[in-house]
């Protein structure tokens, strides 16, 4: 067919990797930088294990992305411990605290254990967890899940302002009680990524301009490494807190400075035995290290998702919407080859999706991963009567040639079975351009201007994920109010039990699968980089911290 001669075509004129980066890598891998100088750390004998993620003007807050950075992991403590999959693990002896939590999801007591120091010798104090939350509630760096979180405490807000302090928490000796004055379905997840900090450290700074904090330039936590020396834009060094209570590590952490998540000279660290521990979302550093001896690299599931947002008002002229039929969305997606997009255009670098979720954990074998059928898709169209004069308007706002191919691509299977498409950049204001909601979430009609828009979904929470479909919610530019979804929807933040969440999430997941009310195209892995050095690790979410047990890994 015309469409999958043009998607060999446009990948083989370099089409994309699935990465918004738009720079092109050289042979061997990512564009190159200079490389910072390191200090001569062989000549002490002591056991190392390198990274990258260092700091290059500041220590980033631990806050607003939690283990986007190996310090952020390693430095601080956290109330709660999860496990790869982001849920909270009971009584996990890398925890600060222990911690119950009541049916009604009203209150939470975390019990601090005693042996906690802060790197500077001062004991972890339950008033030094308790300020943590009210400071953090009022920066700009603090992670929407945690507002939300914050947000439910009793007394925690006047006129939707934060106050300076928060009734609902209490303090009796070594416990801290929570009192919620409604349900926070992510608290649990909250505390697991939400990295306390000495209240001594923080007299008179303005919550506003905290990152601005000499704090931040040579940080204080209460985790298994602390920050021996830095050297910014050059490396920084972690060693071992003697007094961490669950293991002292037996080696240090050497960090090379790069930009979030995105290290030029990943590629040519690894192949230089300076890199044991790190990640790249880019297929061409993966392609350049296969075969790199002493290098594992293993594709590591994460909450990142390209989809298409599907408008289902009618339009502003009354007309119906042409997506309201859930045939209608079943075809289109039927009649589009994600596999062999996922392969060609993005180079292996992404994985087709059945659903916005990629928590394999959360869906049964019976869903849909609506696998490439132009007949089925043709059949689905003549059933829900589908005029061939309709042009479908697509919108995206990513401005790299990837997109664009991806766009072709699909504007050609879409025309194999009979679909008109067009589509465009938009640019400006896109919080109105696209997430402008109907002044009536029944009934219509829309209030922005296109049928289906590409975007992208990260969370660190799933409610992040499908909250917005909800009736209501002040995002909903796309979709009509519908009973049962929001009944599902309302089912995943009904309870303050995780498994009960998983259980609402996998039925919800189930009727977005056969309902079709947004478009999951696929879904993009991260590739965790690992050297022998460091043997076998705890895999998960190298963006989050989870029990990685860094200060036991058996350094060789």
């Amino acid at each position: 067919m015309l469409s999958s001669a043009l998607i060999f075509s446009l990948a083989a004129c370099g089409g994309g990797t699935g990465d918004t980066n738009t720079k092109q890598p050289d042979a061997s891998g990512s564009p190159q930088a200079s490389e910072p100088a390191m200090p001569d750390s062989g000549a002490t004998g002591e056991k190392l294990v390198y990274t990258n993620g260092g700091p290059e003007e500041f220590f980033e807050t631990p806050w607003l992305n939690p283990g986007t950075y190996v310090y952020n992991k390693a430095v601080y403590g956290h109330l709660i411990v999860a496990d790869e999959n982001l849920n909270p693990i009971p009584d996990h002896p890398d925890a600060l605290a222990t911690y119950e939590y009541s049916t009604d999801g009203k209150t939470l007591t975390f019990t601090l254990r005693d042996d906690a120091y802060w790197h500077n010798g001062d004991k972890v104090t339950p008033e030094d967890i308790k300020w943590s939350i009210e400071f953090v509630s009022k920066t700009p760096v603090a992670n929407a899940v945690f507002v939300s979180t914050f947000s439910a405490i009793e007394g925690s807000k006047t006129n939707d302002v934060f106050n300076e302090t928060f009734s609902g928490i209490a303090i009796d000796g070594q416990k801290i009680t929570i009192t919620f004055d409604k349900i926070a379905p992510d608290a649990l997840l909250t505390f697991t990524q939400f990295a306390p900090v000495p209240k001594s450290e923080f007299e008179g700074i303005d919550p506003l301009q905290v990152q601005q904090a000499p704090f931040f330039q040579h940080p204080i936590g209460c985790g298994p490494f602390m920050v021996e020396e830095v050297n910014m834009k050059n490396y920084t060094i972690l060693a071992p807190f003697d007094k961490y209570y669950n293991g002292v590590a037996d080696f240090k952490i050497q960090m090379l400075p790069s930009a979030g998540d995105s290290d030029p000279n990943v590629v040519t660290r690894a192949k230089s035995g300076n890199l044991d521990y790190g990640y790249t979302k880019m297929i061409s550093d993966v392609q350049a290290l296969e075969g790199t001896p002493g290098i594992t690299i293993t594709p590591i599931d994460v909450r990142y998702t390209r989809l298409f947002f599907l408008n289902k008002f009618d339009k502003q002229d009354g007309s119906p919407a042409p997506l309201a039929d859930a045939r209608v969305r079943q075809a289109i997606r039927y009649a589009i080859d994600m596999s062999t997009i996922c392969e060609t255009l993005f180079q292996g670098a992404a994985v087709p999706a059945n659903a916005m979720a990629p928590d394999a954990n959360l869906k049964d074998s019976s869903l849909n991963d609506y696998n490439y059928d132009p007949a089925k898709a043709k059949e689905l169209l003549a059933d829900a009567g589908w005029d061939a004069n309709t042009t479908i308007k697509v919108v995206y706002y990513y401005t790299d040639q990837a997109t664009v191919d991806l766009m072709t691509a699909i504007q050609a299977y879409l025309a194999d079975v009979g679909i008109k498409m067009e589509f465009e950049l938009v640019e400006g204001d896109l919080a109105t351009i696209l997430w402008a909601a109907p002044a009536d979430q029944t009934n219509g009609p829309r209030a922005v201007d296109w049928d289906m828009c590409y975007a992208a979904n990260a969370a660190l929470s799933l409610h992040e994920y499908y909250d917005r479909y909800r009736t209501g919610s002040p995002t909903n530019s796309h979709t009509p109010e519908d009973a049962e979804l929001n009944r599902l929807i309302d089912a995943t933040n009904a309870s303050a039990d995780v498994n009960a969440q998983n259980e609402a999430f996998k039925d919800l997941i189930k009727y977005e699968n056969e309902n079709m009310f947004t478009m999951a195209l696929y879904y993009q892995p991260i590739f965790l980089i690992t050297s022998d050095k460091i043997g076998d690790i705890q895999l998960g979410t190298p963006q989050f911290c989870i029990n990685w047990d860094i200060q036991n890994w058996n350094v060789q």
